[in-house]
């Protein structure tokens, strides 16, 4: 018998089922049921209640019939319920297990072995409970060794691989952890990979029918392999999953052991690394910006304040499409170069990745392990001209789309323009409007706004405006007169547009 025994009772009530649960072996000697051979004088009697008990009909015309399909309705609620075995102690009523239980045990896959009339029921429930009590004090030695070991692992830097890979050692299988979206994030055999994605799915399924919505564990199983899927939580947070094998010659008890023990370990040590990753992300992506923009003395403080080493030049400056990564990116670029003197950060809507000359070409080949990720470089040999550096990093990714699989056709008007020369352009450009009374020039604004959305569509714009067509007239003949510009002419339109979007004053920008 593959499957682990909870427990063992002797029961003789007919709904049995309503009692038991997955993994019991129930001991009866079915007294509550009539003789196959009809011949006490209350078997019919026995026979009615005992159909309606099991919420049949009580029709008795056949009585062998009926005798069959009552044995047939009780072992298929046994079943249901998730019974191993039926025990069976023959001559308290029965002479012998009735063929009609025989032929119901066969039916629903349920085995049935015979108890001797000597055989006290008691003695087998003493002899399965000592048998439990060793095998739980093996396990527990067991789960003690395991626990130290898999809590060990998260001592390395790869908190995930490393007990993903120790895992695998202590079940003697394999194992995997995936993430919330169901890829995998580390698992120890690659091979396996398209069947933890399957697991982890069916792990989804098994949870949209369970009853117990506090169940953190689960048994798949599969021929003679067994798999342990253990949800990984924070509290009320869901990490992921972590997947377990136990292969057929394998002990199932060791592998579902390692699994909460990973899933525990995992959950312990994870959040504090998200949040380490958290406060890395900030510190980078305030990095990049004010590098980019310039700020050199701030830029280095806070590179510092990430990496004890000292900024070594020349550097090679990442420019990376985010539309072209996976999910996960963000958090394994993090992972992939904490500690490898290299900065990690978002800005413009792009990933950018700053790396000494010794990290460098590793980066380059992590990138380039994903044949859709989009990047381009730059090199960078003082912080003083660190602006230009990340122009020439955008440049080079736009032109590193030409023959892959986007175009520079799908390049957005932004990225066609220079920002500092349009963010220039738009400062000078607004200077006279900038110095016109608030309330004035806020009417100004939002009225150029609505002709930008409505393509200088004068009748619309006043209508989301809600005011008369003249107004928006007069104001566009002011806006035209301040900014120099004439609103009929294509060129003109354009140039304002620009001015628009690279527009850094929040007081005057028409994004709102």
């Amino acid at each position: 018998m593959e499957q682990g025994i909870i427990w063992v009772h002797p029961t003789d009530v007919i709904n049995a089922a309503d009692y038991a649960e997955q993994g019991e072996i129930l001991l009866t000697c079915s007294t509550n049921f009539p003789l196959e051979s009809m011949q006490n004088a209350n078997d019919i009697s026995l026979l009615k209640r005992d159909l309606r008990k099991l919420g049949l009909a009580a029709d008795v015309n056949d009585v062998q019939q009926a005798y069959e399909t009552l044995w047939l309705q009780y072992m298929a609620t046994l079943a249901h319920a998730g019974v191993l075995a039926i025990g069976f102690g023959i001559k308290m009523k029965h002479p012998t297990i009735p063929k009609a239980m025989l032929q119901a045990a066969m039916e629903y896959h349920i085995m049935l072995f015979e108890v001797p009339e000597d055989v006290n029921f008691s003695e087998i429930v003493k002899t399965v409970l000592h048998r439990q009590a060793e095998e739980s004090e093996g396990i527990q030695r067991v789960m003690y060794n395991v626990q130290r070991d898999l809590f060990r692992a998260t001592d390395n830097e790869n908190v995930i691989e490393s007990v993903v890979r120790e895992s695998a050692k202590r079940a003697n299988g394999w194992a995997a952890f995936v993430n919330l979206k169901g890829s995998i994030i580390s698992i120890s055999d690659a091979s396996k990979s398209q069947q933890a994605t399957h697991l982890s799915l069916l792990m989804v399924q098994q949870e949209e029918q369970r009853c117990n919505s506090a169940k953190t564990c689960f048994c798949i199983s599969k021929g003679r392999n067994r798999y342990y899927l253990c949800i990984v939580e924070d509290g009320k947070r869901r990490l992921g999953t972590i997947i377990v094998s136990s292969q057929g010659n394998g002990d199932s008890n060791i592998a579902r052991a390692v699994g909460i023990s990973a899933a525990d370990a995992l959950a312990w040590s994870l959040p504090s690394r998200i949040e380490e990753r958290k406060r890395r992300m900030r510190f980078g992506n305030l990095a990049v910006e004010q590098l980019a923009s310039g700020n050199v003395d701030l830029a280095s403080s806070l590179f510092k304040e990430l990496h004890a080493n000292a900024i070594s030049f020349p550097m090679t400056l990442f420019c990376i499409d985010p539309q072209s990564t996976e999910s996960d990116f963000t958090s394994r670029m993090c992972d992939d170069i904490a500690d490898d003197g290299a900065l990690f950060g978002q800005f413009q809507d792009y990933y950018w990745i700053l790396a000494p000359a010794h990290q460098s070409e590793r980066i380059r080949t992590l990138l380039a392990d994903s044949e859709r990720i989009l990047s381009g470089t730059a090199t960078i040999n003082d912080f003083s001209n660190a602006p230009d550096v990340f122009e020439l990093a955008l440049k080079d990714l736009c032109m590193r789309r030409i023959g892959s699989h986007d175009s520079i056709i799908d390049l957005s008007p932004h990225e066609l323009v220079s920002p500092e020369i349009a963010a220039a352009y738009s400062s000078e450009l607004f200077a006279l409007v900038r110095s016109l009374p608030k309330n004035e020039k806020n009417q100004l604004m939002r009225t150029l706004r609505e002709l930008l959305y409505t393509a200088f569509n004068v009748g619309a714009a006043a209508k989301r405006l809600a005011v008369h067509r003249h107004t928006v007239e007069n104001r566009m003949s002011k806006l035209e007169s301040l900014l120099g510009l004439d609103f009929t002419n294509e060129s003109a339109r354009v140039k304002v547009w620009i001015a628009c979007s690279f527009m850094r004053d929040e007081d005057m920008s028409t994004s709102r």
